[in-house]
């Protein structure tokens, strides 16, 4: 049986690589200025907040707690021919500090982008392999004004950096909920020139998409359709993924940031088969056939058998490329000509293409 690594860590950072599309995972700046991979606000504790806020602590004292430090990943060669391959995906969310630390917004961004990015000038990673995100509104002109090359994103709704509580976070987050539609968000990110979109599921699906005011977008009929005309190829990651719209997500060309990393699970609730990576690994008609005629108790070894035997997105031909690039551009009308889809096989996957992310990794392991 499987026994699933703490969030954040390299052992789950490294599983999610192998086993998903890629990963998501969570950097702050610590107090000597070093990357630290790690989600919440503060250590756990009794008594003042502001001793135990991320930023306010040393590296060393980090590490004894257990905190990986962004320099210790990407030194593991393991991790990085993964990240280096072009098929696998690196969402980087950049976590705002708790307002008693003190720091400016502007500048606490600059500093987290200018780190990243010197820290990985030379690693030779595809363009299309790394996004950067942030609740903060204000990534988009500060990667701007730091000459940030990594595409960056803004997460939606916005959760502040405060409150100890998640239905507190979650209500100050309603109001932009409520205020903005899909449409109106893609617009906006477009014009300042971004890839992708980060945002909360509720947006696609639920009740909740019909109590926000402008158009609803969802993942059939006509909402699908106002989805595609929306996006026209920008890339779209939500959470949480549950493990019963998978298929729905995928097919509707969305991405997910799931918790859902237990390799023991190999079906799906419905009974189908459960395929963890559809953009780094793509599933042909032999094998979608394969796994589609399965029993339950097959499929644990005939999906190890796919894995061992399909070539990943670097390994495919141009031709192979271009057929599952294509025929996604037309069924989600993104903006441009095949030519232009297919231009850059070299930098990486599409960011319109669906893929399945580890959440911190292997999942959360705590917390909201």
């Amino acid at each position: 049986m499987w026994s699933q690594p703490s969030e954040n860590s390299l052992s789950a950072l490294k599983h999610g690589m192998a086993f998903a599309d890629g990963i998501e995972f969570d950097i702050r700046i610590d107090a000597d200025g070093e990357l630290v991979i790690f989600h919440d606000e503060f250590l756990p504790g009794s008594g003042s907040i502001k001793p135990r806020c991320i930023e306010n602590i040393y590296t060393d004292d980090l590490r004894k707690r257990g905190v990986l430090t962004f320099r210790e990943m990407i030194e593991d060669q393991e991790f990085l021919e993964l990240w280096r391959s072009g098929s696998k995906t690196i969402d980087i969310e950049i976590k705002m500090p708790h307002p008693v630390v003190g720091k400016e917004d502007d500048s606490h961004l600059a500093s987290i982008l200018e780190t990243i990015g010197h820290m990985t000038d030379d690693l030779d990673l595809p363009s299309r392999s790394t996004i950067v995100s942030s609740f903060s509104p204000r990534i988009g002109s500060v990667s701007k004004s730091v000459g940030f090359e990594i595409s960056v994103t803004q997460l939606v709704p916005r959760i502040r950096p405060w409150g100890r509580y998640w239905r507190i976070k979650r209500a100050f987050a309603m109001p932009q909920f409520i205020m903005t539609s899909v449409p109106h968000i893609a617009r906006k990110f477009r014009s300042e020139g971004m890839d992708s979109i980060g945002m909360a599921l509720e947006y696609l699906k639920g009740w909740e998409r019909y109590s926000r005011l402008g158009p609803s977008v969802g993942l059939k009929g006509k909402g699908l359709q106002r989805l595609h005309n929306s996006l026209r190829g920008m890339g779209v990651f939500v959470w949480p993924g549950p493990l019963e719209l998978e298929d729905s997500l995928i097919r509707a060309g969305v991405s997910i940031v799931s918790d859902h990393m237990n390799p023991d699970v190999v079906s799906k609730p419905d009974g189908s088969f459960r395929w963890p990576r559809p953009a780094s690994q793509p599933l042909d008609a032999e094998w979608m056939d394969r796994l589609s005629s399965s029993t339950v108790g097959e499929r644990t070894d005939l999906i190890k058998e796919a894995g061992d035997n399909l070539p990943s997105w670097s390994e495919l031909s141009s031709k192979r490329k271009s057929e599952i690039i294509s025929e996604q551009g037309r069924r989600m009308l993104w903006e441009g000509s095949e030519e232009s889809w297919n231009r850059d096989h070299e930098n990486g996957i599409p960011w319109g293409s669906p893929r399945i992310i580890g959440h911190r990794g292997a999942g959360k392991t705590h917390g909201w």
